[in-house]
């Protein structure tokens, strides 16, 4: 298996948060994945996805399309 590096890169949302008004619209981290070695892991485009979110630690699982 391949080690793939990225970037947490800095974006915003396209909405204001309801519990946060006047808050403006902070920089807000995200990550693009994209590539043909997703498809490669079973990642096929529109393939549902479950994120298990663990500190330091975010795991990726392609869900069988119902």
């Amino acid at each position: 298996m391949k080690i793939r590096h990225l970037k947490v890169r800095k974006g915003f949302r396209d909405y204001y948060l309801k519990d946060k008004p006047g808050a403006g619209n902070p920089p807000t981290p995200f990550i693009l994945l994209k590539g043909t070695w997703l498809e490669n892991a079973g990642f096929v485009i529109d393939t549902p996805l479950s994120v298990y979110v663990q500190q330091n630690c975010l795991i990726l699982t392609p869900q069988d399309p119902t």
